[in-house]
């Protein structure tokens, strides 16, 4: 897949030859993976070629990007797909070994995932004989889950609040619907009391006005969640009197009115309180399909950066899970 001329210059094999500096050329035919696994030898021709296409149109390091690569190509080797960097680069091949690659470091997780989107990206741009478009810089951090003791705060918090709607009534709505089924803000403001239905089974499915997806309570919320449905009837769940769908800044205001008192008790945040319930999921195992779907993602790879809050998963656990049952 990949040849060097007399001239020392490294030629990329797919659909485009590129020549690269000498330099660049032999770091390249050199690299080989810190205690390289028998896969490596498999993949190397493939990994090197994909390396020198991108090598002069991504902003990594040389060995960044040869690390990265190497990382999916064997990790797709031990999966059993085809032996292809088309195959590798997938979103879904991507997504599984993110997900799956116990030598990924959980807080390395959004790093792999922009530097594969970007070489991804290239390959498609190069194959076209077009130069890759420029990139925009922006903030791609997500908000952090609230810990099980900042949930318990706040969950005490709300219970000392009036005992009315705009009062106690929002934060448990903001806590069951964030927290408990991963609403953004603006779908918070749109569920009424009869979008909410409690199964023969006692689980709580919400139906969101204008999608399909499929969204169940966690079972720690659900009993807030039906009472403050048949509370609401055809109201709204959140601040029910209100006759918009969507006021401006409903959410944030309230929260500024009523913020806590004690610093011990951070303030709500409907990012974090959805932040909170993608990484519950992911804790407990829940396919990362599933999860997109329930949280209306376009692919699993939006996923990658809630990785860096969930932990690896124990090599026994690991050994468990691959083999299955016996």
């Amino acid at each position: 897949m990949h040849y060097v001329e007399q001239c020392g210059y490294l030629f990329s094999r797919y659909s485009w030859c590129i020549a690269l500096e000498t330099e660049m050329s032999q770091a390249i035919l050199r690299y080989r993976p810190k205690d390289a696994p028998p896969e490596w030898e498999a993949v190397a021709d493939g990994v090197r070629m994909v390396v020198a296409t991108v090598a002069d149109h991504v902003p990594y390091r040389l060995t960044t990007v040869l690390g990265v690569m190497a990382t999916l190509a064997i990790t797709a080797e031990r999966a059993g797909l085809t032996r292809d960097p088309a195959v590798w680069l997938e979103q879904a091949t991507i997504t599984r070994s993110l997900l799956l690659n116990d030598s990924i470091a959980p807080n390395s997780t959004q790093t792999y995932a922009s530097i594969l989107a970007r070489v991804r990206e290239t390959l498609i741009w190069v194959e076209r004989g077009e130069a890759p478009r420029p990139h925009l810089s922006g903030d791609r951090s997500r908000a952090e889950p609230y810990g099980t003791s900042d949930l318990t705060r706040l969950d005490a918090w709300s219970d000392n609040l009036a005992p009315v709607p705009t009062g106690r009534g929002n934060a448990k709505a903001l806590l069951a619907l964030g927290a408990g089924c991963g609403l953004p803000a603006k779908e918070i403001l749109a569920v009424r009391g009869t979008d909410v239905h409690v199964l023969p089974s006692d689980a709580v499915v919400v139906h969101v006005p204008g999608t399909d997806r499929l969204i169940v309570c966690r079972s720690l919320w659900e009993e807030t969640l039906a009472a403050l449905a048949r509370t609401a009837g055809d109201n709204y769940l959140y601040a029910p009197d209100r006759q918009a769908t969507y006021p401006k800044n409903a959410i944030s205001n309230w929260v500024k009115r009523t913020k806590p008192g004690d610093p011990k008790i951070p303030a709500l945040d409907t990012r974090r309180l959805r932040a909170t319930w993608i990484v519950s999921l992911l804790r407990d195992h829940v396919p990362a399909d599933l999860v997109a779907r329930a949280a209306g993602m376009k692919t699993t790879a939006a996923l990658a950066p809630y990785m860096a809050w969930v932990p690896a998963i124990s090599r026994d656990a690991a050994v468990r899970m691959l083999r299955g049952w016996a």
